[in-house]
């Protein structure tokens, strides 16, 4: 953590806040921490949301991306400002895709606005801190980056089974690639059956309803677990009527055993991972969670490209992926698909887990709508 005063390389004055640009390169964290105990936050553009007042920001900016306040916080599945100010997306600049780890940037191309980009926020870059004058001091907590972050998950084993708790509220999706990424899935319960398995997951049970691995498949017309290791579903759970756009909470109530309750998939929960030693000769590498996703939501499975794609090597299955981005009519897509195919590989390596891929760039389509 860097604690000595910084010279800033550029710094400018905008509707009474002070902004300067800091050159020494820092994790997000670190230079939030920095612009706390020297001036009075990473820079909140949220009250710069005309067109006039951001173009000020242009000469602190340049194409090497710069740390600003917005991040996506885990705790509302969302956009929100370092310093407390409410997020509404800005006029000024394409909004990117955002997700759990990713900060907000801001760098200038041709163009004579700056523009927001999205990098993982423990990466090394400048940043831009700003001074209020009119602001109060507050003690802000750190802002939640990762659903990883305290407090510790409540913990149960069963067996070869382990069930994690966590509290920080997120959506069905959002919970499912976490568990996937850093553990098997989100819960199985279909090997609980005795008295013993009921009462050690009511010890990380509550009235609130946390996400397990249960949801309706739209596909199938019918109740489906993440984990795809089977069908059944334990009569204890007393599970109640299900429907599209649903998911499945566990809760406790009083001294009763655990049931579910069908709650919409977009609402914010606690949820419970778990993590099961393999059995010989099965691993337990995550699952393509677009199977869940799709037939969560009554999707259509994407028809391939009928593009000219190069021929896989032989005995290795292939598919096309296409990817819809938004870009500044200036810019040549050819000239960004390095950043296509990064941000691309991100996503599916969080979605995929440890499986094996590699991306090959084929080509682009403008949709002129």
């Amino acid at each position: 953590m860097v604690t000595a005063s910084l010279a800033p390389a550029l710094q400018l004055v905008s509707n009474g806040k002070t902004f300067l640009r800091v050159e020494e390169e820092l994790s997000w964290l670190d230079a939030l921490r920095y612009c706390r105990g020297h001036h009075t936050d990473l820079a909140d553009l949220q009250s710069m949301n005309r067109v006039s007042s951001v173009k000020t920001l242009y000469d602190l900016t340049s194409s090497t991306e710069a740390w600003i306040g917005l991040f996506f916080n885990v705790r509302i599945g969302g956009l929100s400002w370092s310093s407390g100010s409410s997020f509404s997306a800005p006029v000024w600049s394409l909004l990117p895709s955002f997700q759990e780890g990713l900060c907000a940037t801001l760098y200038s191309t041709v163009s004579i606005l700056p523009n927001l980009g999205a990098a993982p926020c423990t990466a090394q870059k400048p940043f831009i801190c700003y001074e209020d004058p009119d602001k109060v001091q507050q003690n802000l907590e750190e802002p939640a980056l990762s659903l990883t972050t305290s407090p510790e998950p409540a913990v149960v084993q069963m067996g070869r089974l382990t069930f994690k708790r966590f509290d920080q509220g997120t959506t069905w999706l959002s919970a499912l690639l976490y568990c996937r990424t850093h553990h098997t899935d989100l819960a199985d319960l279909q090997t609980v059956t005795d008295e013993a398995g009921k009462e050690a997951l009511k010890s990380i049970t509550s009235e609130t309803e946390a996400w397990i691995g249960l949801y309706f498949n739209a596909a199938s017309g019918s109740l489906s677990w993440s984990s795809d290791l089977g069908a059944s579903i334990p009569t204890w759970l007393q599970v109640p009527k299900f429907g599209a756009g649903l998911c499945a909470g566990l809760r406790t109530y009083v001294r009763y055993a655990p049931r579910v309750s069908s709650v919409a998939c977009y609402s914010l929960q606690p949820f419970i991972c778990f993590y099961a030693v393999p059995n010989e000769g099965r691993g337990t590498d995550a699952r393509d969670a677009a199977s869940a996703t799709q037939a969560q939501h009554g999707s259509t499975s994407t028809q391939p490209s009928q593009g000219k794609a190069p021929a896989p090597e032989s005995g290795q299955p292939f598919g096309i992926l296409k990817a819809d981005f938004t870009i500044p009519a200036a810019m040549d897509p050819e000239d960004m698909k390095d950043q296509f195919l990064s941000e691309i590989q991100e996503v599916l390596q969080r979605t995929l887990g440890h499986e094996q891929f590699r991306l090959r760039w084929i080509g682009f389509e403008v949709n002129k709508k």
